[in-house]
């Protein structure tokens, strides 16, 4: 029998294979933060906060199963995967399942496979949903096809919104219902991130029972995942910032929303609204007026992440292609359940409708406790 040694269990700080060394966060020193920023701003694809460093530190801090692979081509440095080691030898990405983007910062070396990635890494298995489709690595080993919605402003922000009447009334809805939600309720007012207290503790009372009333469990409640907003909310720095956004009609709170913005990149995270308020469309307002400042700044996008709401598809003008899948090692009965999973899923998406496949699909997550964290 071929033995195992310690590296290959829980190789911390150590190289395992040719190009790839497996590090603890508290290792990031400031030549590999730089060089984490470089890969990042090399790739318009990378720009969303979920790919920064920052975004990376503070779930760390909250957590202690966070590590990271460094991929190297020879003596350079091509990526970096952060992901949660999770008993079983799995591995989850790095903040699911409140992470809208997944995968390696950079690139992985054209050489190297799944196995060898995951054999570095110590794991059996690592599950994605949101990574990017543009990833080899990710688009060989995913069974199913996604997309972010997202408004694209690097045109100018009238060019998006010629765009958007041209394509429906939508847009021209939200403006008058904000202007009459001005009339019968007060002077509108924006901020682009509220510092009270009284608004955060109003946004995550909305947002919860929003939630409940679709008979899911709020996310934030789990306490790691709720810590990790309160440090992003008191981050601001030129690449990487919180912000609670609201939108106020006299002296009434009437939306919040709590996203994150790199230096190119808005994203759309965390949206709620005053339910009394709903016929003015409050929230969509808010977008509207997250729109106008992320164009004042220079943002080129907002990004809305995965989803086939409605209103996604009325305020975008482009989508971001993702992709769900696993990497495994077929030989581990993990690894054969999700080769076995991905064999059925292909088979049924011929035959079954798209509410049942979809059905499948979670079933098959909460039994695999694929991506878990």
């Amino acid at each position: 029998m071929p033995s195992t040694t310690v590296a290959d269990m829980n190789p911390i700080s150590s190289k395992l294979r040719p190009g790839i060394e497996l590090i603890d966060p508290s290792d990031l020193d400031s030549g590999l933060m730089q060089t984490w920023r470089r890969l990042q701003a090399g790739n318009p694809l990378l720009r969303s906060p979920f790919f920064s460093v920052a975004f990376l530190q503070a779930v760390a801090h909250v957590r202690s199963d966070v590590e990271i692979a460094i991929l190297r081509d020879g003596d350079t440095i091509k990526g970096f995967f952060p992901f949660h080691r999770r008993p079983g030898a799995r591995g989850a990405p790095l903040a699911a399942p409140i992470a809208d983007y997944q995968g390696i910062v950079g690139e992985a070396p054209e050489a190297m496979n799944p196995r060898d990635l995951l054999v570095a890494c110590g794991l059996s298995t690592y599950d994605f949903d949101h990574a990017l489709r543009d990833t080899p690595l990710f688009e060989r080993n995913a069974f199913r096809q996604t997309g972010s919605p997202l408004i694209d402003l690097s045109g100018g922000i009238e060019t998006w919104r010629a765009g958007r009447l041209n394509s429906g009334s939508a847009l021209k809805n939200v403006e008058r219902k904000l202007r009459k939600m001005e009339r019968e309720l007060g002077p509108v007012r924006f901020e682009t991130d509220d510092k009270a207290a009284d608004t955060w503790t109003t946004f995550l009372t909305w947002k919860r029972a929003a939630i409940a009333a679709m008979g899911a469990r709020f996310v934030l409640d789990q306490p790691w995942a709720m810590q990790v907003l309160e440090r992003i909310r008191s981050t601001d720095q030129p690449e990487f910032s919180g912000r609670l956004s609201s939108l106020y009609a006299g002296d009434r709170l009437v939306a919040a929303h709590f996203g994150m913005r790199s230096e190119n990149t808005w994203h759309w995270w965390f949206p709620t609204y005053d339910n009394a308020a709903s016929r003015y469309t409050p929230g969509l307002g808010l977008l509207l007026h997250c729109v106008r400042q992320a164009a004042n700044e220079g943002l080129t996008e907002i990004d809305l992440g995965r989803g086939d709401e409605r209103y996604k598809k009325e305020f975008a003008n482009e989508t971001r292609a993702l992709c769900e899948g696993s990497l495994e090692r077929g030989l581990t009965p993990p690894g054969a359940a999700r080769r076995f999973r991905k064999f059925t899923y292909r088979t049924a998406e011929t035959v079954l409708p798209p509410r049942y496949l979809d059905l499948k699909r979670r079933a098959f997550n909460r039994l695999l406790r694929a991506g878990q964290v």
